[in-house]
């Protein structure tokens, strides 16, 4: 199981990135139904069903927020003045329609700040791994078409990870620690785009002890 640095070092809080093996033997997860969207709950004890967001937030002791993963990224994120925890699902869509920034914002709403947040981001689709067309650059405003790189078939390579960075410091968080295996390459992790018919996904977790 990966971890990151900026996140081990605080006590109070359990996180991990588990590969494709680990994420078998996960128990007492706390799932989301998640759509790729820029939806955000916070929650204080475990909902009966997993709810359709694509983010979870919460300040209460022993509730394991899990995202899971094929080539997405996961975002797990602590305020260590206020001692609330969130994690996030972000795929290219949820990431442009701004569950990074709506996560920040509720987190804010709970009396925390992003100067006081610390933020690792797990394994996912690297960008030599990612190839995309025009009319997924054309989705994005030009500020952000640097993030496309152009190859030769016309195509283009998508910096997710650079993106995804953007995008969390946009929301004003500066203490950012990444994972950087390739999901598509490494075979210990599950990729969508190496295996749309596989169903399996990697799990990320963090939480209050």
């Amino acid at each position: 199981m990966k971890q990151v640095l900026g996140l081990a070092d605080f006590g109070f809080i359990e996180h991990g990135f588990c590969d494709a093996d680990e994420s078998r033997c996960m128990q007492d997860v706390v799932l989301m139904n998640q759509v790729h969207s820029a939806d955000v709950s916070v929650i204080d004890k475990k909902p009966e069903f997993a709810l359709e967001v694509d983010a979870l937030i919460t300040q209460t002791p022993c509730l394991k927020l899990t995202v899971k993963t094929a080539d997405c990224a996961p975002i797990l994120i602590v305020d260590v003045q206020t001692k609330t925890v969130a994690a996030i699902h972000a795929g290219w869509k949820g990431a442009l329609q701004g569950i990074i920034e709506t996560t920040v914002l509720k987190m804010m709403m709970l009396g925390g700040h992003p100067d006081y947040m610390v933020v690792g981001i797990g394994p996912h689709i690297q960008k030599h791994s990612f190839e995309a067309d025009e009319a997924m650059r054309s989705l994005f405003p030009v500020t952000e078409h640097h993030f496309f790189t152009k190859k030769d078939n016309g195509r283009f390579e998508f910096d997710f990870h650079a993106y995804i960075v953007h995008r969390l410091k946009r929301a004003g968080i500066t203490h950012i620690d990444s994972v950087l295996i390739d999901t598509f390459t490494d075979n210990d992790y599950n990729s969508y785009r190496r295996d749309p018919k596989n169903p399996d996904r990697q799990y990320s977790y963090i939480q209050i002890k």
